[in-house]
């Protein structure tokens, strides 16, 4: 066996090592920020709606006092026409005229007093969504319990907290991008290395990482494979002590002696 094949592959893997713990030094931001950015735009929808919501009660409120206010003055001018009337016929004719605007009127304040109702039953559902806050019963809380300050207060929380984490990755980023650059051009050096060198063993390597595992070559561990635990045959101790490998039977990893890894970090 080539030896020297699977010290090429080690030497890969300690280069995507090193990636990684800089990619771990990012972890769960680029999740966290997603997260905070659903939250911010569920938020936003929230007030949106709710700002509509209102804004067409505003105006319904105003179109209906308008109604009832232009059936009033008609009512009055039917009225001082009803004193003028020359006969009974036209007084009838001016009196239901009256009453189809006094029938207006009544379906005016009926919508008015629809739109006073609702308003005080989101006052109400607010108000008890006020006291689960104090009494921290969150998981009790409906959309429309949370109270119009406390959403605003939110929206404001969640825009801080994206913004601060945004920093915080772009500051990671910034600060390891030259050594990731560096890391990158080592580790595409060595990839062509293994192509010419060993390219079954990249075959497989590669492979293995397609999948879920980022640590396809491990050292050995306590005669047991350092990625799963599982021990490794005695008889296949000596290999690898002389610098030979293993694949795992459990997780088919490449199982390598320590050693190699720390002659991979000179």
């Amino acid at each position: 066996m080539d030896h020297s094949k699977i010290n090429l592959l080690v030497r890969l893997q300690h280069l995507d090592n090193q990636i990684e713990k800089i990619v771990r030094l990012q972890k769960g931001l680029p999740e966290e920020i997603n997260a905070l950015e659903e939250d911010l735009a569920f938020t936003v929808k929230q007030i949106e709606t709710r700002t509509a919501k209102n804004e067409e009660h505003l105006k319904l409120r105003q179109h209906l006092n308008e109604t009832a206010n232009a059936c009033r003055e008609k009512i009055d001018a039917f009225r001082e026409k009803q004193t003028l009337a020359r006969n009974n016929k036209e007084y009838d004719a001016l009196s239901k005229q009256i009453e189809y605007e006094e029938k207006e009127i009544a379906l005016a304040e009926i919508g008015l007093q629809d739109i006073s109702q609702g308003e005080q039953r989101t006052r109400e559902m607010q108000e008890k969504g006020r006291q689960l806050i104090a009494e921290n019963r969150y998981d009790e809380i409906s959309d429309d319990m949370m109270p119009d300050d406390v959403l605003a207060q939110q929206l404001e929380d969640f825009k801080q907290q994206t913004e601060q984490k945004n920093e915080e990755l772009n500051g990671i980023v910034i600060e390891t991008a030259e050594e990731v650059a560096a890391l990158q051009k080592q580790i595409d050096a060595q990839r062509d290395l293994l192509t010419t060198e060993a390219k079954r063993l990249l075959d497989k390597y590669d492979h293995l990482r397609s999948g879920s595992l980022r640590n396809a070559v491990v050292p050995l561990n306590r005669n047991a494979c350092s990625g799963c635990n599982t021990r490794v045959p005695t008889n296949r101790h000596t290999m690898i002590v002389q610098g030979g490998f293993y694949l795992c039977e459990s997780c088919g990893r490449i199982v390598v002696h320590e050693r190699l890894f720390e002659e991979a970090d000179d």
